[in-house]
């Protein structure tokens, strides 16, 4: 079996023989004749390579430290949420492409959890960052002696909501921290929930994702509260420099760092006390 270098060697062997063949093809059409199976081979070559690169990179620095860190691992690189359970979440304004991968499932400190990456944006071919509604992981939470009627946080930089200000205005939350108002907006059927739940610890660590991720909505609704981080510029569990490389270390750190926000968010929701 390949090593990540070996692959990595592979990968870009494929890809130059690929656009080795197509390059010359677009700027000299006769020499398609020539090219057309060096773009044929090359190109079904360097898919394949490529994602197989993906899935060695997942099961050597991903699927293990799961395993060490929760219990009852399920993962799954290229399942994801479907759209109708996105869409039922009702917190980003679905739109028509849609994608999801990374699904995780597990528990730790006896709650289970769902956990996917997700990518919502409005049709178009090469969407802008404008037109992206969601990327980034969502989360989902069990915690069986936590009952809530309906708490919805979304920070002030979540901007594709599925649901609007005007339409939830009557239902919104004012907190007695003006710095935790500027920040966040918080919708609840019940402003007695949400107090028990938004506590000045909770608080903390909301500041603490927001600084970290911009843009973050929460969702609790009976016993299950929802978690979305929007991450343009990151996929979690993912490597930055997949066909360049890093050092063993630093991909490890990465993939506990984004390990360690699932562990905290479970145990801060322990804390608080049942509703």
């Amino acid at each position: 079996m390949d090593t990540m270098d070996e692959k990595r060697k592979k990968v870009y062997k494929y890809m130059w023989m690929f656009y080795g063949g197509l390059i010359p093809s677009l700027i000299i059409p006769a020499f398609l004749v020539i090219g057309l199976p060096l773009i044929i081979y090359g190109g079904t070559k360097f898919f394949k390579t490529q994602k197989e690169l993906n899935a060695l990179y997942k099961d050597t620095f991903v699927k293990g430290p799961l395993q060490q860190n929760f219990e009852n691992v399920t993962y799954n690189p290229e399942q994801g949420f479907d759209k109708e359970t996105v869409r039922n979440f009702n917190l980003v304004r679905m739109s028509g492409v849609f994608s999801s991968e990374d699904y995780i499932r597990a528990s730790y400190q006896g709650v289970n959890f769902e956990m996917a990456q997700v990518y919502v944006a409005h049709d178009s071919d090469n969407p802008s960052k404008s037109d992206i509604c969601f990327k980034g992981r969502m989360m989902i939470f069990d915690f069986p002696d936590k009952v809530v009627s309906s708490v919805t946080i979304f920070s002030d930089t979540f901007k594709h909501r599925a649901f609007s200000d005007k339409d939830a205005k009557d239902n919104k939350v004012e907190f007695e921290s003006a710095e935790f108002n500027r920040l966040f907006d918080v919708y609840s059927l019940s402003p007695h929930d949400a107090f028990y739940l938004i506590t000045p610890q909770f608080m903390e660590r909301l500041f603490s994702l927001q600084s970290k991720y911009n843009s973050i909505v929460v969702s609790a609704v009976g016993n299950r509260v929802i978690f979305g981080f929007n991450e343009p510029d990151n996929n979690a569990f993912d490597s930055k420099n997949l066909y360049v490389g890093t050092s063993n270390e630093d991909e490890m750190k990465k993939v506990q760092a984004d390990i360690d926000d699932i562990k905290t968010i479970i145990t801060t929701i322990r804390n608080i006390q049942s509703f």
